[in-house]
């Protein structure tokens, strides 16, 4: 047997409520919208302080807690002609903090809270890396610069070559400097959340497209576009 990943439309219609899903998606035009023979558009996510509430490093599974805004926001996406793409940081493997067995059970963690409410992500992309030294446990092979440590656009070229994506018609949406500049490094539209750091990490003299309180009403500005 073989599989692959793919963001094409693939649904389970074995009842009643899903076959009236699938019509509705295939009427709207939805089904056809998702094959990677047309350019998708997508919405690239930060992690930590828009997913998940920000709590500093997340080390372990238990610290990682989605919010209640990223459920009903991912539910909008789900139902949309958009891709749902995770990009991260997360230097808790090169700072020794974390393996990376230990953060793919982390990722594991947040697949599992959010199929358990119906929604999903289309994929996550990370980045181990940190560029300085000089942290107790830390651990060299990840402690180089790199190209897919945001504001870089390795992870979001990588994701735009596999999945079709035209980034001049997608958004990247987070709560950091780091975000809006990484958004407007690869040519997206950018919005900027009041959630977790809400900007106040003040690395990068940006701004972005838009400012709003939670990722809910980011992804309102997204769906409601025309274009």
């Amino acid at each position: 047997m073989y599989g692959y990943r793919t963001t094409e439309y693939v649904k389970d219609l074995g009842t009643p409520a899903r076959l009236e899903l699938v019509r509705r998606h295939a009427e709207s035009g939805l089904v056809a919208a998702r094959s990677l023979r047309r350019p998708q558009r997508a919405v690239f996510l930060d992690r930590d302080g828009t997913l998940n509430e920000h709590v500093g490093l997340v080390s372990e599974p238990d610290e990682l807690k989605v919010t209640e805004d990223a459920y009903a926001a991912l539910a909008a996406l789900n139902d949309s002609d958009r891709l749902t793409i995770v990009v991260t940081n997360q230097p808790v493997v090169a700072r020794g903090l974390c393996s990376l067995a230990g953060l793919d059970e982390i990722h594991r963690k947040l697949e599992t809270e959010l199929g358990g409410r119906g929604v999903y992500l289309d994929d996550l992309f990370f980045c181990p890396h940190h560029p300085d030294a000089g942290f107790p446990g830390e651990d060299p092979l990840y402690k180089v610069p790199c190209a897919c440590r945001k504001p870089g656009t390795a992870l979001i070229e990588e994701a735009a070559g596999r999945y079709h994506i035209d980034l001049s018609a997608s958004w990247f949406i987070g709560d950091t400097t780091v975000d809006v500049q990484t958004g407007r490094n690869a040519g997206t539209r950018t919005i900027l959340l009041r959630t977790g750091e809400a900007g106040r990490d003040a690395k990068h003299a940006v701004a972005a497209d838009h400012v709003v309180d939670d990722l809910k009403a980011a992804v309102k500005i997204v769906l409601d576009e025309r274009t």
